[in-house]
């Protein structure tokens, strides 16, 4: 029973920082390509070229990580996002 007592709150503490998280999903367009979240990673389409890169989120912010640097996105509350590259709108 003392066991369970130690399982219990590291569980919902883990639950917690995965609700928390943020994460991303699905496919997003705009006029010049296209940015897919999909298992913890991001594709971003240009111009016929992908490129997967990891990121981050915190609030409305996305931070796509490239050996080129970071690049920040920002979510809308209509759910588009803003990019260098204009408005994206999920598919």
């Amino acid at each position: 029973m003392k066991s369970r007592g130690k399982i219990l709150p590291t569980l919902l503490a883990t639950l917690l920082l995965a609700a928390c998280r943020g994460g991303m999903s699905g496919t997003y367009e705009g006029g010049m390509g296209s940015l897919t979240f999909n298992s913890g990673k991001a594709d971003a389409t240009l111009m016929g070229n992908t490129i997967e890169m990891d990121y981050t989120t915190d609030g409305n912010r996305i931070v796509l990580k490239s050996p080129q640097g970071n690049l920040v996105v920002t979510r809308n509350s209509d759910g588009s996002l803003d990019t260098p590259w204009g408005t994206m709108k999920k598919r």
